[in-house]
């Protein structure tokens, strides 16, 4: 049997790879250790998240956002936090920040001198570059 060969380098659901070997696909595969798999779920969590923001229909981004949930469910299941555990946080955040419902996008914030908000962007400078006149 002829094949043609394509490179992967990613991280593949389960069923897939046996989907394909049972089909006569010759796929060539290591199982990951705990840091190569952190490592590729962080690049597939970023790649599905893109397809998230790609999705042309509600079907497709329903789709993509039940991937994004799946390697979440991933990374629980890799450091041993429950997923109910993650979306006990995003309920106290919620509570105590707030969703996105509002949809505020701030195009600049004005920090006084020692406050935490100032403390916050002085802590990331690349993610908020102060401004100057």
């Amino acid at each position: 049997m002829q094949r043609r060969k394509f490179r992967q380098n990613k991280l593949w659901r389960d069923k897939a790879v046996e989907w394909l070997e049972s089909a006569g696909s010759k796929l060539h595969w290591k199982r990951l250790d705990d840091a190569e798999f952190a490592e590729e779920l962080k690049t597939k969590l970023l790649e599905e998240a893109n397809e998230v923001c790609t999705a042309k229909s509600p079907a497709s981004l329903c789709e993509e956002m039940a991937d994004v949930l799946e390697v979440l469910a991933s990374f629980c299941e890799l450091h041993a936090i429950p997923l109910e555990e993650v979306i006990r946080c995003q309920h106290e955040k919620r509570q105590e920040r707030g969703g996105f419902s509002g949809r505020k996008y701030i195009t600049l914030a004005e920090h006084p001198i020692g406050s935490f908000g100032e403390a916050y962007c002085l802590n990331d400078p690349e993610k908020y570059p102060e401004m100057f006149e």
